[in-house]
C-alpha cells in the first residue's frame, strides 16, 4: 500500500513567502565558508537568526579556528554558544560528533574536499556524517551547492500548520523532499530565507512556544485528559510569552 504524501496549500505558501520576503535575508553570510555554513546551519534550526548569528560569532571569537572548537567538551561548547540556547546540549553533542567524524576521515576539519564532486555524492557524504541533522544537510546543499532542498525544522512545520499551509504535522525531512520535487534552486533559496524570517517572527511573538508546547504535550489523549493537557499547554505558553515580553 502506497503511503499517502502530505499535501500543502501552494497559494497560502506563496502568500507567506511573499509577506516575509521583504524582511528576509537575500544571502547567507557564511556561504563562502562551507564549514562555517554547516556550523551556522547547526545553530539555526528551531532557533532564531539572531541567536545563530550571535552564537557563531562567539565560537569564532573564542577559538583560533573550528578545529579548536571541535576539541572542546560538549559542556564547554554549550557555554560558548550560551547555556540557555535552545536544546543546547543535544545540539552541541551532534555538532561535535559531525566535526569529529570529519577529522577522523580527513585528519582535518573542513568541507573543501566536496567542491567539484557530483552533487548526489556530496549529499550522500553529508547525510552519512555522524550527528548531521537533515536540516543542516539541506541547508548546506541549498546554499553551498545550489541544490533545491528547502531546510525544514519542527518550528517551520508548526509555522506552516499555523498559517494553514499544511493541514497536519509532518516530518520535516518529508516536507523537504516534497519541496525538492516542486521548486527550482532560485525559488527554494527565496523560500528558505522567507521562511526563516517568518520563523523568527513566529518565535518572537511567542507563537512558536505555544505550538511547540502543544505538540510535545498532546499525545492523543481523549476526553478530560485532552482538555487538561491543552489548557496546561496554553497556560505555559502564555506565561512564556509574558516573560519574553518583559525581557524586551
Amino acid at each position: 500500500m502506497t503511503e499517502k504524501k502530505p499535501a500543502f496549500n501552494i497559494n497560502r505558501l506563496n502568500s507567506l513567502v511573499k509577506k516575509y520576503s521583504a524582511k528576509a535575508r537575500t544571502e547567507e553570510p557564511n556561504a563562502t565558508d562551507l564549514l562555517g555554513l554547516m556550523i551556522h546551519s547547526s545553530l539555526l534550526y528551531d532557533a532564531t537568526t539572531e541567536m545563530a548569528d550571535t552564537a557563531i560569532q562567539r565560537i569564532r571569537s573564542r577559538n583560533v579556528d573550528f578545529n579548536e572548537f571541535r576539541v572542546n567538551l560538549v559542556d564547554e561548547m554549550v557555554t560558548t554558544v550560551g547555556v540557555k540556547y535552545r536544546e543546547g546540549f543535544e545540539r552541541m553533542r551532534h555538532l561535535r560528533m559531525s566535526l569529529f567524524d570529519l577529522y577522523r576521515r580527513h585528519h582535518r576539519v573542513g568541507l573543501e574536499q566536496l567542491v567539484g564532486k557530483p552533487k548526489r555524492d556530496v549529499r550522500t557524504y553529508l547525510e552519512n556524517l555522524e550527528g548531521m541533522p537533515s536540516y543542516v544537510v539541506a541547508r548546506v546543499m541549498l546554499l553551498g551547492f545550489e541544490v533545491p532542498l528547502v531546510p525544514i525544522d519542527l518550528t517551520t512545520v508548526d509555522l506552516l500548520v499555523h498559517y494553514e499551509v499544511l493541514t497536519e504535522t509532518v516530518k520535516p525531512s518529508e516536507l523537504t523532499e516534497i519541496f525538492y520535487k516542486k521548486f527550482s534552486s532560485d525559488r527554494a533559496t527565496l523560500m528558505h530565507f522567507a521562511l526563516v524570517a517568518a520563523a523568527d517572527a513566529f518565535h518572537n511573538s511567542g507563537k512558536a512556544d505555544t505550538a511547540r508546547i502543544e505538540r510535545e504535550s498532546v499525545k492523543k489523549p481523549s476526553g478530560a485528559a485532552a482538555a487538561s493537557v491543552a489548557a496546561s499547554a496554553k497556560k505555559k505558553a502564555k506565561a512564556a510569552s509574558k516573560s519574553k515580553a518583559k525581557s524586551h
